[in-house]
This record gives structure tokens, sequence and C-alpha cells, in this order.
């Protein structure tokens, strides 16, 4: 296999400028060790803070060899370390290999709004396939399936949320074609539904709605016909007769006519 397929998941950098250490990576299962040098002539290790993903660790740093484990986070996600230590001194990390992932794969953004869960990524292979996940009452549920499109220097995907009121977690797996897998950092976002309303009731044209919302047109036997995304829905090419309308998965109890 090429040397290309050996690159590292995650940029895994340090930099020492504002006396901190930044590294990037995967949870693999493994705990970091850091290397604290003691500092005789202060008396007081080097190391100060660590920080894991933005929230600080209760790590023992009065030691001078640190265990860091990655407690609270699911294996195969994406962590991002900060190692606040002293100017006179550099701790050192003893076994970087336990955030390295070696994949030409790698998450370049993952964004989420009121209406769509978008994922841009770069290294996907054919066979290999995504899945979004969504939490509720405690559980990661799998919520969307998408095959990998296979473009190695880039592949946008594009999903529609169906959100709980309030607050709504999700994050996207990638499944490699030999089975491995890695998490994107989770995404949330605040979700209060308005009710939307559209109109007119009787169309030539199209219906606008109250707000822009995923819909679906049914039909007089209640297939859908038509499905989109946006505040104002097309309908020019349908025939004469009654229709129904789902907005979000919700059906009108009220129907519309096009003309």
């Amino acid at each position: 296999m090429r040397r290309l397929f050996l690159l590292v998941l995650l940029f895994w950098t340090f930099s020492l400028s504002a006396q901190e250490l930044l590294m990037s990576g995967v949870n693999q299962g493994e705990s970091l060790y850091i290397r604290n040098p003691y500092l005789a002539d202060s008396g007081r290790f080097c190391v100060s803070d660590i920080y894991i993903n933005g929230k600080k660790t209760k790590a023992n740093l009065k030691l001078t060899a640190i265990n860091v484990p990655f407690d609270g986070i699911q294996i195969f996600s994406p962590v991002v370390i900060r190692v606040k230590h002293d100017t006179l001194c550099k701790p050192r990390i003893v076994n970087p290999d336990a955030i390295v992932y070696h994949s030409s794969f790698k998450f370049d953004s993952v964004t989420v709004n009121d209406t769509l869960l978008h994922w841009y990524t770069k290294g996907d292979a054919l066979g290999g396939k995504y899945e979004v996940e969504q939490l509720h009452n405690g559980l990661w549920n799998v919520v969307k399936e998408q095959p990998a499109k296979g473009k190695f220097n880039g592949a946008r995907y594009a999903y529609f949320p169906e959100h709980y009121s309030g607050g709504n977690k999700y994050r996207v797996k990638y499944i490699l074609p030999d089975g491995r897998y890695i998490y994107s950092f989770e995404q949330e976002v605040l979700y209060y539904p308005e009710l939307i309303t559209f109109s007119p009731k009787s169309v030539t044209e199209g219906i606008t709605l109250s707000r822009a919302a995923r819909y679906e047109i049914l039909d007089s036997r209640g297939d859908v016909i038509l499905q989109g995304q946006g505040k104002y829905i097309p309908l020019r090419l349908l025939r004469p007769g009654d229709y129904g309308i789902m907005i979000e998965g919700q059906e009108f109890a009220e129907s519309f006519v096009k003309k």
C-alpha cells in the first residue's frame, strides 16, 4: 500500500508558544503518558494544566509521569489536548502512538443548523459508509446511513435532520472499507419549532410556507410525489386535484387543491 495511505488521520502538532503543548488525534482506548520534569530550583513540576477537548482534566500533575485517560470520550472520537507548562521546561509525550490513527481520511468540517446537517471530508473510499447518529434519551441512535462517494480529494454530504424540541446533538461515523471507524466531533443545535402555515389553499403555481422547512407533497392515495426543502414549493407541474402536505414529518389536517 502506498505511503499516502499511512498519513495520520488528524494532524499532530506541537506548539511551545505561550508555554503550551498542543496535540490532536483520535482516542484509541489507551491513556496518554506525559513526562513531567520536576523543577528543583522552584520546587514545582513543569505541567500546570491539561485540557482535553476544552475541558480541564483531573489528572495528578504532581508526578514525573502523568497518566491522561480519555474518560467519557467515545472510542475513535477526535481529541485535542492542550498541556500548559512552565517556560523553563519542556514536557514530553511518552507514547504519541496512543492518539495517532493511520488513515488517509479526515473530517474537514461538520455543521448543523435548524434544517441541515452538513459534513465535508477528504480521503473517503468506495466501500466505506457514513452513519449519522443522534443522541436521544442518553443513547446514540443511527438516523441516516449513506455510502461514501469515494472522492479522495474531497466530498460533501448532507442530511435533513428531524430535531426534537430543545437541544439536539449529532455526530457522524465514518466506517472504512476494512471495518475500522472514526467519529466526527459532536455538534449541537437548539431547536424550538415555530408553527408553520401555508398559503394559498387553492393554487396554480405554488405554495408559500411561513418559514423555510422540509416538505413532502402527497397524492390522493397518500404516496409522496414531491419533496424538498425551502419556503416556496413549486407545484406548476402537478396535475389538477386534491393533495396533502407534510411539513417536517407532520401531516397537515387540511389539504390543498391544485387547479
